[in-house]
């Protein structure tokens, strides 16, 4: 059985990544993994909120179904079954690292994960909450040293879901990207 892993990334718009047809977008990374991997040509968000999409995706229920309807008032159910659990069931070492704070632990994000990397840095920018997000590169070099871990484990299969916070409001890029 395959590896697998899952990144998902907060409000980055299909039609802006090489992958999906945009020829002029500056993503590497992203079209290397889609040519290597699973694409999905059409994925559709069933709610526009990081906390309910992202319990769809990890469920494979619409909000009705998994009963999380919105970012920071709700936890996802002990009843629901998530992909981690069945991964974990079968075998798979399962980690996650995320990135933006509606995916916190105490929303119920991290059942069935071995390891939920979600620690991220306390911020004093009025126009967020307070801890807000963790920018790419540490949240890359946190997957990859649970990669890492993973790999030496009593199974050499793994599940890990990564998330990235980066392009969502209010957008900081990078200083080489600022410039752009």
């Amino acid at each position: 059985p395959p590896n697998v892993l899952l990144v998902t990334i907060d409000t980055l718009r299909a039609d802006r990544v090489g992958s999906y047809g945009y020829r002029p977008a500056p993503t590497p990374t992203l079209d290397a993994l889609a040519a290597r991997g699973v694409r999905f040509k059409t994925a559709i968000a069933h709610a526009p909120l990081t906390g309910p999409s992202h319990a769809s995706i990890l469920t494979g229920l619409t909000p009705l179904g998994h009963g999380f309807r919105n970012n920071g008032g709700f936890v996802l159910a002990p009843t629901i079954k998530t992909a981690a659990e069945d991964f974990r069931k079968a075998g798979y070492r399962t980690g996650a690292v995320v990135s933006g704070f509606p995916l916190d632990r105490r929303f119920g994000f991290d059942r069935g994960f071995e390891e939920y990397e979600d620690h991220l840095p306390r911020g004093n920018d009025p126009r967020r909450t307070p801890y807000v997000e963790r920018p790419a590169d540490a949240s890359t070099d946190a997957a990859l040293k649970w990669l890492s871990t993973a790999a030496g484990g009593q199974s050499p299969r793994w599940f890990l879901w990564l998330h990235y916070y980066d392009p969502h409001a209010p957008y900081e890029p990078p200083g080489d990207l600022a410039e752009r």
